[in-house]
């Protein structure tokens, strides 16, 4: 099984932080070695910088890993505000909030490594099964109908992380043309669990 460990990468347009370097660094050494194999002098020698820097930053090895993998609040906040409008529609609204972070270089970098990482890598696993069930499960539900809201938002948050990484990262081809690009875009996947009559038709 092929799985592109690259793709776009996070790195911001205009002048860059000596930190946020070495993120971008992490980011694509422990996608592509795994946390195990991403050495901090393979990582500081990709930053360009010496590795004392990341220590300074970051304690260890460890403590860069569990950095890198963190995403924007930003990003986070535009998941979370997929709950606010016509509950009719808020599958739809979570699908595009979810899939436009992996669009995003910028969030996109860290959800590739939280994903790839997390097949291997016990931390890696917790931190993707935080960000589903604390930022998005928890802090979503009491804003949905209350017709089952967790087991719909689950259903739903299950369909979308197997879209990504069959899209983003195993790139199936069809998922990855650009037809299926400008079909997300303007009709995204909707799963059954997200909508409002779901839970009576089951």
């Amino acid at each position: 099984m092929s799985v592109d460990t690259k793709g776009r990468t996070g790195r911001r347009p205009g002048p860059v932080s000596t930190r946020d370097s070495i993120l971008d660094a992490a980011r694509e050494q422990f996608t592509q070695h795994g946390f195990k194999g991403a050495t901090l002098r393979a990582i500081a020698g990709q930053a360009g910088v010496d590795p004392g820097l990341i220590r300074h930053f970051f304690g260890d090895k460890e403590g860069l890993f569990v950095a890198s993998l963190e995403l924007p609040r930003e990003a986070l906040d535009a998941v979370r505000g997929s709950a606010e409008g016509p509950p009719e529609q808020w599958g739809e609204r979570l699908t595009r909030g979810y899939l436009s972070l992996w669009e995003d270089p910028e969030t996109a970098a860290p959800l590739r490594a939280l994903v790839v990482s997390a097949f291997a890598n016990e931390l890696a696993l917790t931190q993707l099964r935080d960000f589903l069930t604390r930022s998005v499960l928890a802090d979503m539900a009491p804003l949905l109908p209350q017709d089952q809201p967790g087991l719909r938002l689950a259903s739903a948050m299950t369909h979308l992380v197997g879209t990504a990484l069959g899209r983003y990262l195993l790139r199936i081809p069809r998922w990855w043309s650009p037809a299926w690009t400008r079909s997300s875009r303007s009709s995204p996947p909707r799963s059954r669990a997200t909508s409002p009559d779901a839970s009576r038709r089951a």
